[in-house]
């Protein structure tokens, strides 16, 4: 006959203690962020008009515009605040390559993505390497974000370089148009464009 051995089950200090420390963990999990700081993005910065290589596309930034409805030349879209479309020229370096996000930061740090509610082709879409593609990118901002605005850019490679780049670009916008902005699509850019 086989004898079985009994599990010895843990005494009442040693549960106590395994709880103690689970429950630690738990605590120093949940502070983590408070109490180690993130590491942030490598960030480059360019003016308007030069180009600024954020690993793995070239982008330049030619300038940016506003309004308080936007069309696409079929419908109009009204918005509470106004309308910002960005010119910029993207191309890839190496091998394909795609801009997963742009956002507008205001002279208050608050950012605001591309507009979802608009058709933003150069996100998200790759770009061919060395061929540069031009178009604008939209964004919906209060209108009291209007002044000096900060465009980051944020590329998308799993194997990129350097790890969690972006740029960013300075960027003014005074006033929104009284026109309809129709935006720029994404074509490919003129030689010096």
């Amino acid at each position: 006959m086989a004898r079985h051995r009994r599990v010895q089950r843990p005494s009442a200090p040693a549960l106590a203690a395994m709880v103690a420390v689970v429950v630690a963990a738990g605590v120093v999990g949940d502070r983590a962020d408070a109490w180690w700081p993130r590491t942030r993005p490598f960030v480059g910065e360019a003016a308007t008009r030069d180009s600024v290589v954020v690993e793995p596309v070239r982008v330049t930034v030619h300038g940016a515009r506003a309004a308080t409805v936007l069309t696409d030349g079929l419908a109009d879209k009204d918005t509470d605040g106004v309308w910002v479309a960005v010119d910029v020229t993207a191309a890839a370096l190496d091998e394909p390559a795609a801009i997963s996000g742009m956002a507008l930061r205001d002279r208050r740090g608050r950012e605001y993505a591309s507009s979802n509610r608009a058709g933003n082709p150069m996100i998200g879409n790759p770009f061919d390497p060395r061929v540069p593609e031009r178009g604008e990118v939209v964004f919906e901002l209060p209108s009291d974000a209007l002044g000096p605005l900060t465009l980051v850019i944020s590329p998308d490679a799993a194997g990129r370089a350097v790890p969690r780049a972006e740029a960013e670009v300075p960027l003014r916008v005074d006033e929104a148009a009284g026109e309809p902005l129709t935006p720029r699509p994404r074509d490919l850019a003129e030689a010096g464009g």
